[in-house]
C-alpha cells in the first residue's frame, strides 16, 4: 500500500502477530528516493492497546542504502505523559502514534531503501504492541 500524498515515500503499518512483538518479528519497508537532493522526515508508526503497561518504547532501525551501506539507529519514544495520559490519538482501546524519529535525514543516494524496525526492550516479547511501521516525506531541498 503505497501513499497518494504528494512527498509521502511510504506510510505503512504492518499488524504484529497475536499483538506480541518479538525481537526476531522485524517490521520492513522498502521505498524509492528518485530525488536524492532533498531531506527526508523519518517518523515511526505505532498503534498499541490501552493495555500497554509502559509509557515508552525503544526500537531499533537499520536502513540498507541503495549502495549495500547499512545504518543503525537506536531510537527511544516517549508514549505517555508521567500522568499517563496517551502522547498518540485513539479511538477505544487502540492508540496510534506517528513520531518523528530522524529529522532532515539526507538520503543522498537514488533508489531503493530497505528499513527495518525491531523492538529493543527488555521483555520479550512485548505485549499489546498492535502494529509498527514507518512513514518517510520528502521536505524541502539541500541547498
Amino acid at each position: 500500500m503505497w501513499s497518494c500524498q504528494e512527498g509521502v515515500l511510504v506510510d505503512q503499518f504492518h499488524d504484529i502477530q497475536n499483538s506480541e512483538w518479538e525481537y526476531e518479528n522485524k517490521v520492513l519497508d522498502t521505498f524509492n528516493v528518485e530525488q536524492p537532493e532533498f531531506y527526508h522526515q523519518i517518523s515511526a508508526n505505532l498503534r498499541i492497546s490501552g493495555e500497554y503497561a509502559y509509557s515508552n518504547i525503544h526500537l531499533l532501525l537499520t536502513a540498507r542504502h541503495p549502495d549495500g551501506k547499512i545504518t543503525t539507529h537506536k531510537i527511544p519514544l516517549e508514549l505517555a505523559e508521567k500522568s499517563g495520559k496517551w502522547l498518540g490519538s485513539g479511538l477505544g482501546d487502540v492508540i496510534s502514534f506517528q513520531i518523528p524519529i530522524l529529522h532532515r535525514k539526507y538520503l543522498n543516494q537514488k533508489g531503493t531503501y530497505r528499513f527495518e524496525i525491531t523492538q529493543d526492550m527488555r521483555l520479550n516479547p512485548l505485549p499489546n504492541l498492535l502494529s509498527a511501521g514507518i512513514r518517510v516525506e520528502q521536505q524541502e531541498e539541500i541547498f
